[in-house]
């Protein structure tokens, strides 16, 4: 069996590229990297995944990586931010090929650089584990907003129209078929997506930024984030479940299902989307919708902010229950 490289031989020919020679990085060469000061002050996030839990044994590293970078991108994004810096902590399993941390830096590499404006890696730390792959990032941004402050998800109020970017579902689809519950033969898109769903451009951060009053991104289920937006924002969200944007694909399975309702409940809770739903003037709703389509994000109002509380549901005009179980739980890992 070939020798195990060091942490030190992993950092000079894996990571230490990706830090794409900004200063402050000092080439991962030291303890510590120094941020660019920004009179925007910085905001940070923070997600992680596990193997068996976040993505499965099987599926290419390049891609587990990507599934990394849009999970925390898409938080910076929905608050109208931009990332200037990522910090990697990588649990490697000893059973796992080492060949494959390459694969990882690869993928990680590719959508800090596509995805994220060319951000660089500042550090972290990689270390050797009996158990699953867990790989943490931390995406450290600078607010685009004319308040130097990020869009959070108090400062909804009613009469404010909901809107949500790109479509709902897939992800949800894609994995139903991995996991053996769906068949693939008409969701070979949504299987692909599944893998790494991907956030909507860099450029949706300066739209939030300049006209959402409250945002989140859909990571945990629709349902479950707008509930979020109503209870810090004291209001509720009123949404038509007949406007949830979807996909060919998935729209394609609605029809044929034999519970529309249902099925687009199923849609609206499955998670993993990584799309921006902000709350914005009903008056700058054209002017949303245009610069949308000038960056070709597709862009739907799917409702409107109310008096009182909680998410209210309608499907052809018609009360709609809330399911019990809104998105992903902490309790579903």
């Amino acid at each position: 069996m070939a020798r195990a490289p060091s942490e030190f031989d992993l950092i000079a020919h894996l990571w230490a590229p990706l830090a794409r020679g900004v200063a402050g990085a000092f080439d991962l060469k030291d303890d510590v990297a120094q941020l660019p000061v920004s009179p925007h002050g910085l905001v940070v996030t923070c997600d992680q995944i596990i193997e068996g839990t976040h993505f499965l044994s099987s599926d290419s590293l390049d891609w587990v990586a990507k599934r990394l970078v849009r999970r925390n991108l898409s938080d910076l994004i929905a608050k109208g931010c931009k990332p200037i810096g990522a910090l990697l902590a990588l649990a490697w399993p000893k059973e796992r090929p080492l060949a494959q941390v390459a694969d990882f830096a690869r993928g990680l590499g590719d959508d800090l650089a596509a995805l994220c404006g060319n951000c660089p890696l500042l550090g972290g730390d990689t270390s050797a584990t009996e158990g699953p792959l867990v790989a943490s990032l931390t995406l450290i941004g600078t607010p685009l907003a004319p308040t130097a402050k990020p869009i959070l998800r108090i400062g909804a109020q009613p009469g404010d129209g909901i809107f949500l970017t790109g479509t709902l579902g897939d992800a949800y689809l894609g994995l139903q078929v991995r996991l053996g519950q769906m068949d693939a033969s008409q969701l070979t898109q949504a299987v692909q997506l599944a893998l790494a769903p991907k956030p909507p451009p860099l450029a949706t951060a300066d739209l939030v930024a300049t006209f959402a009053k409250a945002s989140i991104d859909v990571s945990d289920g629709l349902l479950a984030d707008a509930s979020h937006i109503a209870l810090a924002s004291h209001l509720s969200l009123a949404i038509e479940l007949d406007d949830l944007p979807l996909s060919n694909e998935a729209a394609t399975w609605l029809e044929r299902s034999n519970d529309h309702v249902e099925s687009l409940l199923a849609l609206a809770t499955g998670g993993d989307d990584y799309q921006s739903l902000f709350c914005a003037a009903p008056e700058h709703a054209s002017t949303l919708t245009a610069h949308f389509q000038a960056i070709r994000v597709q862009l739907t109002q799917i409702g409107r902010c109310c008096e009182g509380q909680g998410v209210a549901l309608t499907y052809r005009g018609q009360a709609i229950a809330l399911p019990n179980r809104r998105g992903w739980q902490f309790s579903d890992a």
